[in-house]
């Protein structure tokens, strides 16, 4: 190979080498990325002060088109989207329906997708209005984004919520809730639908199945790349991952598959970023 060939070929694979985008993904793929960021407890070590500029160059290194985050407190969120101008965002507290309490926020990039909806629903007997429900120890919340993309036109009805902790019959009626929405889109181009969060619930558990049932997949169970530890909750230990078990899953609708899906374990000076590891998986729309 001509020293001229050699030179016109280290751009692209200098590209490839860093999982570019433009080389990385084909047009109509994207990248989906949800993330546990732990609420601000000072007596945690690592502190959110400490953990936040890391998770921010994270986020922006992996550069997902769509980001779901919970346990985000109103300031922590406004954080973030300083530190991700290219992003608009939709969440609401969970005890106000406006700014107090955790949010279950969905960040998009702006130059990519139109927002077309948004709403928030409780999981509760009362789901149009802040309420707990059933035997949950806080309230929790879904939100819901309709979102149109500017380069094909697609709509992509996106998903992202915090299932309760405590609450046993909670979780299974969250499940239900989230798998029962309606569809949106007309019946030539239905809409992509996306769901991501900490579900606080493993495979084979009965939300997770109820979850199944609707006819959403599990990212990772049909993704052909799998990488990072079966568990994602750390409890601020690198080392641990909740004895292999995942309690934050993405889940597809029709019309989507996987090319990817990771769980990055990132660190700086040996501790997480989060008491959760984030999930990426890179989707690709497919003809039915």
């Amino acid at each position: 190979m001509t020293l001229a060939r050699v030179l016109s070929t280290l751009p692209a694979l200098v590209l490839l080498a860093l999982g570019h985008p433009a080389v990385a993904h084909e047009p109509a793929s994207f990248r989906v990325m949800s993330y546990n960021i732990r609420v601000d407890v000072p007596t945690d070590n690592p502190t959110w002060t400490e953990r936040r500029p890391h998770m921010a160059n994270q986020i922006a290194f992996l550069d997902p088109d769509l980001l779901g985050v919970q346990e985000a407190h109103s300031a922590m969120v406004g954080y973030l989207a300083e530190r991700l101008p290219g992003y608009d965002r939709y969440g609401l507290g969970r005890d106000d329906g406006g700014p107090v309490g955790e949010t279950t926020t969905l960040f998009w990039k702006r130059d990519r997708y139109e927002r077309i909806r948004a709403e928030t629903f409780w999981c509760s007997p009362t789901p149009d209005r802040p309420s707990k429900g059933w035997d949950a120890a806080y309230p929790r919340t879904v939100t819901r984004v309709l979102l149109r993309d500017r380069r094909d036109g697609r709509l992509l009805d996106v998903r992202n919520t915090h299932f309760d902790h405590v609450g046993v019959v909670a979780r299974e009626q969250c499940a239900e809730l989230v798998a029962a929405l309606p569809p949106v889109g007309t019946g030539d181009a239905p809409a992509l639908v996306v769901l991501m969060g900490d579900f606080n619930t493993g495979p084979d558990t009965a939300p997770y199945r109820r979850i199944l049932a609707s006819g959403l997949r599990d990212a990772r169970a049909v993704s052909p790349v799998d990488f990072g530890p079966a568990g994602t909750f750390n409890a601020f230990d690198i080392a641990a991952d909740n004895e292999g078990v995942a309690i934050d899953h993405v889940f597809i609708g029709p019309g989507l598959a996987v090319e990817r899906f990771g769980v990055p374990t990132d660190s700086f000076g040996g501790r997480v970023i989060s008491d959760h590891f984030p999930l990426v998986a890179d989707l690709v729309p497919v003809e039915p």
